[in-house]
């Protein structure tokens, strides 16, 4: 439909559905130890279609399977009173606040930049500057990959949304911000965690799904 979201929530469409489900059988041969998603509607959905598809793959039973544990952290960026607004109205103020167009590339070079433009222009006081959605993702990475570490460590399986995915790309390497210039839906991003830092590996892959 063309419009901004962030923490407004829409169910998953046919084609959203048959994505999750093809990661889910790509995944199939994947052992995690956990998993997460971001508690928005359309990620717990996708995670759940996803945890479906490959638990039967597996051929594994209904008590054996995982359930993802939602977590408001890894929710999308919230654009405040730009939430369901055409995405056009986003493009005039992320346009205004810089002075001139910027191309997808150069939104993604100044990230934190971007959010904070849409901050300042908006007047519910809702939309998230950049310090505040770092601080709650390294938040989220650093406690699940401790706890992790500490029963023997392990994959673990994160469904979250595509500038969350961005943004972490940005703090972890942001050399490979462009790398893809836009992050498909349904791939697969691998971030490694070794206790003290977090290291990037693919980005924005869709070779999993099957």
């Amino acid at each position: 439909m063309g419009k901004v979201q962030g923490w407004c929530d829409t169910p998953l469409t046919p084609e959203g559905v048959a994505g999750a489900e093809a990661l889910g059988r790509g995944l199939a041969d994947v052992e995690f130890v956990r998993v997460f998603s971001s508690d928005s509607g359309r990620a717990v959905q996708t995670a759940s279609a996803l945890l479906e598809t490959r638990a039967r793959v597996r051929g594994e039973a209904a008590k054996a399977r995982f359930a993802a544990v939602p977590d408001p952290r890894l929710r999308e960026w919230c654009y405040g009173e730009l939430e369901g607004e055409p995405g056009e109205l986003l493009h005039a103020v992320l346009d205004a606040g810089f002075g001139r167009s910027l191309s997808f590339e150069e939104h993604n070079r100044r990230l934190p930049e971007v959010a904070d433009v849409i901050a300042n222009a908006d007047s519910s006081g809702r939309a998230e500057r950049f310090d505040a959605i770092e601080a709650r993702l390294v938040r989220f990475l650093s406690e699940a990959g401790d706890a992790v570490r500490s029963t023997g460590g392990g994959n673990v399986l994160v469904v979250t949304h595509s500038f969350v995915v961005r943004t972490l790309v940005y703090l972890i390497d942001p050399a490979r911000v462009n790398d893809p210039v836009k992050i498909p839906n349904t791939s697969v991003t691998r971030i490694g965690y070794d206790g003290e830092r977090f290291i990037l590996g693919e980005v924005g892959s869709t070779d999993w799904s099957v």
